[in-house]
């Protein structure tokens, strides 16, 4: 059976309510009988009723993350962030993960508020907008991961996109690579729309025509990037000078598709990721990439969410936008 605050009161010789405020590190009780109690419930290895306790104070101390796989270790690193910051300040975390699936996004959001979670941290897919009006009507306070929507006013903790895509583009074009190819994995998701902008942006600092800026999707799997990236060295009408990746995975595939067709790399066609991931100094050639603050995304959006639901300060959205910085390895 497990101990209970009851045979912890009767061992110390003190009411129920004693060690409860004891436990509780309540001020108007005698340090004598608080260490006393404190003791025997460690002797005993007391763990609190965490049901129990959520009914009286309606709070679980606990946080629920939706990320879209846990896979890819750009979210792995999003998620040690917030893990760090939610053990620092005694929350739990719930782990959910929507498979890029708008559907199964919901559903984790309905699964959230089941559980009972004090808030959420969000990195929505945006394949459709259904997930707005939930979110709009929800009880419990939510931060978002590194994309963001104009049509809810919230908090949420992003990396620069913009600064990031353009950058990398930048250093393409300095480098004597004029006809680019983005291959973006979300163009619709906000992230995707503002490293299009980048991109585009980096064009018109060089007063180059943005045709030769071909913006290409695929599914974000490296499958799917090797695929699309064997067709356009196959394609006769004209080949690019470089490719720029939404992400490191989609750059390995892109890496492998070169090479298997024995093209050089750089000099035949230079390779940007995003994300910096930590295979990507490793590869052969290393990749040129955007490493992202991913980490500090994570850590950054929890402790907003977390001082929110401490202070009850629901008064205005933090919006925080990291900068992101050019890797400059072998691929370029």
């Amino acid at each position: 059976m497990p101990i209970t605050m009851k045979d912890i009161a009767r061992m110390a010789g003190v009411s129920v309510v004693t060690v409860s405020r004891a436990l509780n590190n309540k001020p108007d009780i005698n340090q004598g009988t608080k260490d006393s109690i404190i003791q025997i419930a460690k002797d005993l290895d007391y763990t609190p009723h965490g049901l129990a306790r959520s009914l009286i104070t309606r709070k679980t101390n606990t946080l629920g993350i939706i990320i879209p796989n846990t896979e890819d270790s750009f979210y792995a690193a999003v998620v040690d962030g917030i893990g760090n910051e939610s053990r620092e300040r005694e929350y739990s975390v719930i782990l959910c993960s929507s498979h890029s699936d708008p559907d199964e996004e919901l559903r984790m959001l309905r699964l959230l508020r089941e559980k009972r979670v004090d808030g959420m941290l969000v990195y929505p897919t945006q394949e459709d907008d259904r997930y707005i009006d939930v979110l709009r009507h929800s009880p419990i306070p939510f931060v978002f991961l590194n994309r963001h929507t104009d049509a809810l006013e919230c908090d949420y903790v992003i990396n620069d996109n913009i600064h990031g895509a353009f950058s990398a583009v930048d250093e393409l074009i300095r480098k004597g690579y004029y006809q680019i190819i983005y291959i973006c994995a979300r163009p619709d998701a906000s992230s995707g729309k503002e490293r299009i902008a980048g991109c585009k942006a980096a064009f018109r600092k060089h007063d180059l025509d943005s045709r030769n800026l071909r913006i290409m999707t695929c599914e974000e799997t490296i499958q799917s990037c090797y695929d699309l990236v064997k067709g356009i060295i196959k394609d006769t009408s004209g080949k690019p000078d470089a490719l720029f990746l939404w992400d490191d995975r989609l750059a390995i595939g892109a890496i492998k598709a070169l090479l298997e067709e024995n093209l050089s790399i750089p000099e035949d066609m230079a390779v940007v990721g995003y994300d910096d991931i930590e295979i990507s100094k490793f590869l052969y050639p290393s990749l040129t990439t955007v490493r992202q603050p991913t980490y500090q995304i994570g850590g950054t959006a929890t402790r907003i969410l977390i001082d929110k639901l401490e202070s009850q300060d629901f008064a205005g959205p933090q919006r925080i936008v990291l900068k992101p910085e050019l890797v400059v390895r072998e691929t370029t």
